[in-house]
């Protein structure tokens, strides 16, 4: 039997309801919980509870934020007139955009949701320490993975471990390198409490090379060369994973996914939004992104499509093809794939004078799109080359590619070229929304804002 979990209220997060699954207790929330707190009878409804909450990257955050942040690089243009998404377009967000307030309450819908999973099953006897160790592990994982996109978006952000909200209430900003540790901190644990084996049918629950997947990135970003090369050499070494097929990267269990999330009836959120049935679409593909693309390359042939309209060819997104439900293809939501795990030992390896060895993971990149090996043979140019190969290879997942001008410090001269709007002291984050600053009084805005 399906129950509802009710969820109290509060201003800091707008939380309106979990669902649960058979075998959970209907509680109501006390007073200082911010989640449910929901009494575990089983595996089963612990489980239950944990794919929750990875169904909300794909059921809740993917619609909102892939196009919106997309849209704040330069990958995307805009071809309607909802104010919210022009915000993002011309990188001016209001703090009242509610876009930029969904972005920040769903994520932090995933983090207290992970908090409350791993505090109530520290306390459950009832279930096996093998499978709290696992569901603590995978909430873990996740809880990291949310906090990464918060903090490269919003910066220094409250770093919160609890349900209660007494403490969440006035929790103040943590600086992002105390947010970096706690990442690395949840991983190492993933890392530790799962198995390279996947739980379930699919890739849609985290093992343990997901765990040091995203620990390769985290290295990437903090500029830990080396262990994000060992991390990722762990990945591609571990024999689970194949570069696949441009045309099969997207597929559900495809042979490049180390993590995807889980969609309903084959399609992911994004796709109705990027696909149009006819005419002009609402998310083209700007001119900067589509001249990246070299000639013959088979991700320009595979990941995009156009329309013409009054002469005009207009390019799109088109890495997941189903528009609706297509049980003979179905399509996931991916997380992590290995194409950036080579992109990632690339640099890392680049950034050690390995020159050699940065060259062999890039053409590896490039001979699966179809194109020759690179000519890069300096350490800078190869930098340049890598991080062009990421602006082809990873367009629209996730925002890496406004990831990768900040980290790599070209953000303000590239967006700032493209964009007229682009305030260099600014835009770099996005804005704390306004209404939770007026209810945590220990929550400062960022600057310019």
């Amino acid at each position: 039997m399906k129950k509802i979990i009710k969820i109290s209220i509060i201003p800091f997060l707008l939380l309106i309801y979990l669902s649960g699954c058979k075998k959970l207790i209907e509680v109501n929330t006390p007073q200082n919980q911010l989640t449910t707190k929901v009494v575990f009878s089983d595996s089963t409804s612990a489980v239950s509870a944990l794919v929750n909450i990875y169904a909300l990257f794909s059921n809740t955050i993917d619609g909102t934020y892939n196009p919106n942040i997309a849209l704040y690089s330069d990958e995307l243009n805009f071809s309607n007139s909802t104010v919210q998404s022009l915000e993002f377009l011309h990188s001016t967000i209001s703090t009242t955009n509610s876009t930029d307030l969904n972005i920040w309450k769903n994520y932090y819908f995933v983090i207290y949701s992970c908090n409350d999973l791993i505090n109530q099953l520290s306390t459950n006897s009832q279930i096996s320490p093998s499978m709290v160790k696992q569901l603590s592990s995978e909430a873990k994982f996740l809880r990291a993975y949310a906090y990464f996109y918060l903090t490269n978006l919003y910066g220094a952000t409250p770093l919160i471990l609890v349900t209660d909200i007494n403490v969440s209430a006035v929790a103040p900003r943590s600086d992002t390198l105390i947010v970096y540790n706690q990442i690395i901190k949840d991983l190492l644990d993933a890392q530790s409490g799962l198995s390279v084996n996947y739980t379930g049918d699919g890739k849609v629950r985290a093992n343990q090379l997901a765990a040091t997947a995203l620990l390769a990135r985290i290295y990437l970003f903090q500029r830990n060369w080396a262990n994000a090369e060992t991390a990722a050499s762990n990945v591609i070494n571990s024999g689970l994973y194949s570069l696949d097929t441009p045309e099969n990267v997207f597929l559900a269990n495809s042979n490049e996914s180390i993590l995807q999330f889980q969609t309903q009836s084959g399609f992911v959120a994004t796709s109705p939004t990027f696909i149009p049935i006819s005419g002009k679409p609402q998310y083209p593909l700007t001119n900067n992104l589509l001249a990246a693309f070299e000639p013959g390359d088979l991700r320009l042939i595979n990941w995009t499509k156009s329309n013409l309209v009054s002469n005009i060819t207009y390019y799109y997104p088109y890495k997941y093809k189903n528009r609706t439900a297509n049980p003979t293809a179905p399509e996931c939501l991916m997380a992590l794939r290995l194409g950036e795990q080579f992109l990632i030992r690339a640099e890392a390896r680049v950034m050690q004078n390995n020159l050699s060895g940065a060259q062999a993971d890039l053409n590896t990149i490039r001979n699966r799109a179809g194109l020759p090996n690179t000519t890069s043979n300096t350490q800078s140019t190869i930098e340049n080359s890598i991080l062009h190969e990421r602006q082809v290879e990873l367009f629209t997942e996730w925002g890496h590619r406004f990831f990768d001008l900040k980290r790599t410090g070209q953000a303000n001269v590239v967006l700032g070229a493209y964009k007229s709007t682009w305030k260099p002291n600014r835009s770099l984050l996005f804005p704390i929304p306004q209404n939770d600053i007026i209810h945590d009084p220990n929550l400062k805005q960022n600057l310019g804002y």
